[in-house]
Parts: C-alpha cells; structure tokens; sequence
C-alpha cells in the first residue's frame, strides 16, 4: 500500500511539473501594449501610433474564429503597414519572419 501511494505521488509530480512547463497561460497584450512594442521597434510617429492603436482596437473588438484567425490578422498587418515608411515596412516585415521562424 504504502508503495503505491509513493507511486501516485511521483505520477503526480511529474504531472504538475510537465504541466508547468506548457505556455497556454500566455497572456494576451493589450492594444496599447502592441503598439508600444512596434514604437520601441519601428520609431512610430504619433499619428501612426494613433492609426495603429485602432486598427489593433478594432481586431481585439473582433469574433475571431480559430479557422479564419491567420486571415484576419493578415488583415491587420496589411493595414498597418499601409501607415509605415518604407523603412518601417522593411522592419515590420522582418519582425514578422522572426516571428514565423518561432
């Protein structure tokens, strides 16, 4: 009795411990907290911060489905890049094949 006991309780263990280990408690950024990280990255201006800002307003207020997700947010990259230069495209566009690569 006594070994089985020991027994359930390093199932257990290992069970928390793999458990832990899974990223799905990732919290999801704010809109404010998105465009604050492109501004560290891209330099934005204020006015493309406030263009941004709505654009990641208006996919958050969004009904995503899991089918149509990587569609809507091709979406909301192509409307943010239609607000950078050139030279933000560039980075923004780097960005997201770092991104991919994960």
């Amino acid at each position: 009795m006594k070994k089985f006991i020991l027994l359930a309780l390093i199932i257990m263990a290992g069970m928390q411990t793999a458990d832990a280990q899974r990223p799905q408690n990732r919290k999801q950024q704010t809109p404010e907290q998105r465009v604050e990280r492109l501004d560290k990255k891209l330099n934005l201006t204020d006015e493309q911060e406030k263009q941004i800002l709505a654009f990641y307003e208006e996919y958050a207020k969004e009904e995503i489905t899991r089918e149509n997700r990587k569609e809507k947010m091709e979406e909301l990259n192509k409307k943010i890049e239609s607000v950078l230069t050139d030279e933000q495209k560039e980075t923004f566009s780097t960005m997201g094949k770092n991104r991919k690569r994960k």
